[in-house]
């Protein structure tokens, strides 16, 4: 069984980082977290979530890919630090895949607890999904 567990990292421990962590642990139960990597241990606890938090650096398991889920603004800077420490698979967490996740989980929370999970986009009001006024 142990096989069948795909190992990530997931780089940033604070809350990007923790919520993607709950997304994939609900959406993905194949899928384990090793540890969170940051870049500085002096803000960070040693494990979250019963995750153990370590260092980008060398010794980390290159073959696990890494999920960065930090503002935007500091995912350049984390890649070039993850390129350094030998990391192969490295995939930022876009606005785009973070809405997706979201919605993947809010569904399936709602699909478990017998209701139904709607977008506003499939609605049908006006075109974009909002309500045209004029003024």
């Amino acid at each position: 069984m142990e096989e069948n567990i795909q190992k990530v990292y997931i780089a940033g421990a604070h809350s990007r980082g923790r919520t993607f962590c709950a997304y994939l642990r609900y959406l993905y139960p194949a899928v384990e977290v090793a540890a969170f990597l940051v870049d500085d241990m002096l803000e960070n606890l040693p494990s979250v979530d019963g995750v153990p938090v370590r260092l980008i650096e060398k010794g980390l398991n290159v073959d696990f890919p890494v999920y960065i889920a930090t503002r935007s603004v500091n995912q350049t800077r984390i890649r070039e630090e993850l390129k350094a420490a030998g990391m192969k698979r490295i995939v930022p967490v876009t606005a785009e895949l973070d809405r997706k996740l979201r919605n993947d989980y809010l569904q399936k929370y709602f699909m478990s607890s017998g209701r139904h999970f709607l977008l506003i986009d499939d609605l049908g009001i006006g075109d974009s999904g909002y309500a045209k006024q004029d003024g």
